[in-house]
């Protein structure tokens, strides 16, 4: 029997249509405020390449004056310049930057990179790969699950989470295209461990070779994979053998994923001498002093504080291991591991943000327990199905109104207290004495891995 997914389908049609009218109704690019912060660096490699002919960012100091703070770069030896961050995002951005460099040239703006049609196509890029990540994500849950648990699936992570602020408006930073990358390599995570077909080991070489080039510290992610299916000692014999005798497709496999990430390799070497070079400076990981608690239910970004619908996803590993067994290690312990490298990171809050916005790509694999949690609720009396569905419907408003205040600065970027939190709750006006509630963190001893000075 073909399995129909009428559901689904008007759930991404509504998500698509609402995601369209808010990136168009917001359209920031019309004050040229896209090409900002992180998305400066993210950008740099393809203006510099295409435009500029010049890697080293030299062309830089020729730039007229209004230029200024445009361009970000770290010095070498004082002397090598070099981008902070690495440029999968700039591959992924070239086909957006190559037609809004050509709508540049022959019509009436300025065709420098830097000039508005450039920010309104990276704008409709992290649109574009967002909403395709939701696509293919309802294919990996429509595998598994029935047509209505995977729509509604779908539409809690693009209405209950901080996703929808990260494609909407601030769809130009990493979040959606690494959502989009870890959807389509969990699709084919599945299948190569179903059939061992080509396809899928090409496919995940690919997008696994991005997701690193992206995001390094999002290797994390070749740990679904790998231990997929795994769940008792019987069934980790079975994985092993499987690997063993399919031993040419991960050569072949990792050797994708290398020659991916290589274009980053021959940069480093090209600017600073180096095959691999830390471009981030003084900033780093302190593994031995996580902030995990922090992480989770901090007021400033907790994930759970400001995304408490992932509740239910925890909730959900701790039923895959009765019902959904093959994903059960597998997520656990990436989600564990995941955290624990996440929230290790010196600014544990990743300044400026709504939410901890380092999760949203890991939400396509915590969709898989957010599914099984919402198939067994849904499948109880009335009475538990009626008290979820309206929790949900709570916790969705509660995360629009949140993403509202947020794009208001009502809810701060990076100085939210307990105190702030809930003399904003359910406003939309900032309290008379807002300012003496909020507290800027002591970025100064984050970077030491020392605890925050207290302000006297």
């Amino acid at each position: 029997m073909i399995k129909r997914n009428r559901y689904t389908s008007i759930v991404l049609i509504i998500v698509a249509f609402v995601y369209i009218w808010t990136v168009f109704n917001i359209s920031k690019w019309r004050k040229n405020l896209v090409i900002n912060n992180d998305t400066v660096s993210y950008y740099s490699y393809l203006p510099a390449t295409f435009i500029y002919k010049d890697l080293r960012f030299n062309f830089v100091d020729s730039l007229p004056l209004d230029f200024e703070g445009r361009i970000w770069f770290q010095t070498v030896d004082n002397s090598s310049r070099v981008q902070k961050m690495t440029m999968g995002l700039s591959v992924l951005y070239a086909p957006f930057f190559f037609i809004a460099h050509t709508i540049a040239q022959i019509g009436d703006y300025e065709a420098n990179g830097y000039s508005s049609i450039y920010g309104m196509f990276l704008c409709l890029a992290g649109l574009f790969y967002g909403l395709l990540g939701l696509f293919v994500l309802s294919k990996v849950l429509f595998r598994i699950f029935n047509d209505k648990i995977t729509a509604l699936t779908i539409l809690i992570i693009a209405f209950g989470t901080n996703f929808f602020y990260y494609v909407t408006n601030e769809g130009e930073m990493s979040h959606s295209f690494s959502f989009f990358l870890f959807s389509i390599f969990l699709y084919y995570s599945i299948q190569w461990n179903e059939r061992q077909s080509w396809l899928s080991v090409m496919s995940i070489g690919l997008s696994g070779g991005l997701i690193v080039l992206v995001r390094p510290s999002n290797l994390v992610a070749f740990i679904i994979p790998i231990i997929y299916g795994v769940y008792n000692f019987e069934t980790l014999k079975t994985k092993i053998n499987l690997l063993l005798k399919n031993w040419w497709q991960l050569v072949v496999m990792v050797a994708i994923v290398i020659i991916v990430f290589s274009p980053q390799l021959f940069y480093w070497k090209f600017t600073t001498g180096n095959w691999f070079y830390y471009s981030y400076g003084n900033e780093g990981f302190f593994f031995t002093k996580p902030h995990i608690i922090n992480g989770l239910f901090s007021y400033r970004k907790g994930w759970l504080i400001y995304t408490p619908i992932m509740l239910f996803a925890i909730i959900g590993i701790l039923m895959l291991f009765r019902r959904l067994r093959e994903f059960s290690v597998a997520i656990a312990v990436f989600l564990i591991v995941n955290l624990y490298i996440i929230f290790s990171w010196w600014s544990w809050w990743y300044g400026g943000g709504f939410g901890a916005r380092p999760l949203i790509e890991s939400y396509v694999f915590l969709s898989i327990p957010l599914a099984v949690f919402l198939d067994y609720i849904f499948n109880q009396i009335k009475t538990a199905k009626y008290i979820t569905g309206f929790l949900l419907l709570i916790l969705i408003v509660l995360n629009l109104f949140q993403t509202l205040q947020y794009r208001r600065t009502i809810i701060h970027w990076d100085s939210m207290t307990k105190q702030a939190y809930w003399s904003v709750f359910g406003k939309l006006k900032f309290p008379n004495d807002y300012n003496s509630l909020i507290k800027t963190p002591d970025y100064e001893s984050a970077l030491k891995g020392e605890p925050e000075k207290k302000k006297k």
